[in-house]
């Protein structure tokens, strides 16, 4: 794999790093339905939440601080990374400063990548995680075909390609623009859309004349 990386550039494997690879609690104080609310003290995500572009918060379950003080694993900090390890696997988000939210914990099919790599900047790993390098070892890892899963052990076999600080910085810029003009562009035609629904409404029923 190293034979076609820049040079300057170092491969290594997550487990190598310090990317840390953390699970969620599965224990006994695991919530079970009566625990969740509409509003609460702390977000508790489901797959809704994380999809292929990122967090969704349009439908959010709550549980209470009794409940989150009883979970021993599966908090997020700042600039975390999580990623879906069951059933729809390897969707990517990102706990940046744009989340609204402060408390939050992932539920028993994600995992949580903690990045205390001061060579690694945040929203580079977050860009690489989310690049098709990063996507296709994630689907030759994945097990399982009713409900495909990837492990912890697996994600700490997934190489990451890493370049300098410096570089890193420039290629975070240059894909966190892009990423901007495609939410602005995909907003954008949803309002086509809903216009072109209500002028076909008119249109079809009333006609032109």
């Amino acid at each position: 794999m190293s034979d076609m990386v820049p040079q300057g550039w170092e491969v290594k494997k997550i487990g190598e790093s310090k990317v840390v690879v953390l699970d969620g609690d599965r224990g006994s104080e695991y919530p079970k339905e009566r625990d969740f609310s509409q509003n609460g003290y702390c977000l508790f995500l489901s797959a809704k939440n994380v999809t292929q572009n990122g967090f969704v918060f349009s439908d959010c379950s709550f549980i209470s601080r009794e409940k989150d003080e009883k979970l021993r694993k599966g908090r997020l900090d700042k600039f975390d990374i999580v990623i879906t390890t069951r059933g729809t696997v390897g969707n990517i988000a990102f706990f940046d400063d744009s989340v609204s939210y402060e408390k939050i914990r992932i539920n028993s099919g994600m995992a949580i990548l903690r990045n205390e790599e001061k060579s690694i900047s945040h929203i580079f790993l977050y860009h690489l995680l989310n690049s098709i390098l990063i996507k296709n070892q994630i689907d030759f890892f994945t097990f399982g075909s009713a409900q495909p899963q990837l492990t912890i052990g697996t994600l700490n076999s997934i190489y990451l390609r890493i370049p300098p600080l410096a570089e890193q910085k420039k290629i975070a810029s240059i894909l966190t623009s892009v990423d901007q003009v495609i939410e602005k562009t995909e907003s954008e035609i949803s309002k086509l859309q809903d216009l072109k629904k209500g002028m076909m409404q008119q249109l079809l029923t009333q006609g032109i004349g």
